[in-house]
């Protein structure tokens, strides 16, 4: 029984559950939707640390070569240019560029191929996979097969039906003048 006090809390008020759960939500503003373009998100985070980095080595490697004020042009630059450390570094800065943006590119694909986790990507691979090799193998559906022919067959018989009554038509109302 329940004491005139107290007052039953209608099921739809309760926030801990909900009377229709969604855990498929496909909204953009959804749970699954942002968590999916967070890795998209961290991409282009890690994309705009490497290009600051890019733009700082540059300009430290511009600067590194511009003559003082009252130097002369014609003289060699204030600290030696070594080769291997010069391309160590290009390839550190190409290599943090590459990665960046790949995180950022397989982020995007992911959120725009609605792929949450890494066995929802593998299981949808694998159903690609069944049906590529299926098609390969000319695995097609006897039944499927016999449908479409069937259905080819009534549109053509249909069309040339009307066709040789338009004919028909067309030489009666020829002769008629």
């Amino acid at each position: 029984m329940a004491t005139p006090h107290s007052t039953p809390i209608p099921p739809s008020s309760n926030p801990s559950k909900s009377p229709n759960p969604q855990p498929n939500d496909t909204s953009l503003t959804g749970p699954r939707s942002l968590r999916q373009f967070s890795l998209f998100l961290t991409g282009a985070a890690l994309v705009s640390l490497s290009i600051f980095s890019t733009r700082r080595a540059l300009v430290r490697r511009y600067v590194a070569t511009v003559p003082h004020f009252f130097q002369p042009s014609n003289a060699p630059p204030r600290q030696p240019f070594s080769l291997q450390k010069e391309a160590a570094e290009a390839l550190r800065i190409a290599t943090v560029n590459v990665l960046s943006f790949s995180v950022m590119m397989g982020g995007g694909v992911l959120w725009a191929a609605d792929v949450g986790s890494l066995e929802e990507g593998t299981e949808r691979l694998r159903g690609m996979r069944k049906r590529r090799e299926r098609s390969v193998r000319g695995g097609r559906d006897e039944r499927m097969d016999g449908e479409v022919e069937r259905e080819f067959g009534e549109l053509v018989g249909k069309s040339l039906r009307e066709g040789a009554d338009k004919e028909k038509e067309g030489g009666k109302e020829g002769r008629e003048r």
